[in-house]
């Protein structure tokens, strides 16, 4: 797995590739997530465009770091995944947990910067 990260006013962008499930590439992504958390600020959009699988691993990832970002006011954001991905969360119905978009753009001008992003408390 590979994970381009980069930086836009309010939002820190992870352009993943490959596939996310249990053992190194889960344990790899959980880290990134943890890395973003701790050390970069405003919310969070993954790309998933480049992501040719998840497991349920990646998965039970993506739900346990949406709380921690949560407590901290912040947004993790998914943007493009396959319409594999996309099932998989609506059949374990949490597709209505994270704010999904179709292009990072998109998802930059409709999910807004974080208030401590733009100044306020």
């Amino acid at each position: 797995m590979i994970v381009e990260k980069r930086h836009f006013d309010g939002f820190t962008l992870l352009q993943v590739e490959g596939v996310i499930k249990l053992g190194e590439s889960a344990q790899f992504f959980a880290q990134t997530l943890d890395r973003a958390l701790a050390n970069d600020e405003g919310h969070v959009i993954i790309d998933f465009s480049k992501i040719n699988y998840i497991d349920s691993t990646g998965i039970g990832e993506l739900v346990g770091y949406l709380g921690r970002f949560r407590d901290q006011r912040r947004k993790l954001i998914l943007v493009n995944p396959s319409e594999r991905i996309t099932r998989l969360l609506e059949v374990a119905r949490l597709a209505t947990l994270f704010p999904i978009h179709d292009t990072v753009e998109e998802a930059m001008a409709q999910e807004g910067r974080p208030p401590e992003a733009v100044g306020e408390a």
